[in-house]
């Protein structure tokens, strides 16, 4: 029997939270698990110029084009620092698997794992999963 029956994936639109994405997904469908998707906006004062709902949307359309099962997936908008607010989502969303990406978007990422990453990883007791991108055909 599964322990993991909870699922919370991260996203930030890049490759390699596609990757993670994709075993989260994968990961929910074999388990009969539930998953959330979490992605993390900019701070809520810097968005004023996108609404609430145009991201909303745009979480949707990605989560769309990816579940070719149609599972229900649950999502949510985060807004603030990207591992803060990862880590207050698995206070109330209680998963038993964190899925992230090891490397996103951040142009200031470390040199072997994303800092988002590496703070979900060190501040947490739940099982994290790291997902790497795929090497690249040469």
């Amino acid at each position: 029997m599964s322990l993991i029956k909870n699922i919370l994936c991260a996203v930030d639109y890049s490759e390699t939270s596609s990757y993670a994405f994709e075993f989260a997904y994968d990961s929910a469908t074999v388990r009969n698990a539930s998953l959330t998707i979490i992605h993390v906006a900019g701070r809520q004062e810097e968005m004023a110029a996108v609404s609430f709902k145009q991201i909303e949307d745009e979480l949707a359309f990605w989560i769309a084009e990816r579940n070719p099962n149609k599972i229900p997936i649950k999502q949510d908008i985060l807004f603030g620092i990207p591992y803060v607010e990862i880590l207050e989502a698995v206070k109330y969303l209680k998963p038993d698997l964190i899925v992230l990406g090891n490397k996103g978007h951040n142009i200031h990422e470390h040199f072997f794992i994303g800092h988002v990453a590496e703070k979900v990883l060190n501040n947490t007791e739940l099982p994290v999963l790291l997902i790497k991108a795929p090497a690249k055909a040469k």
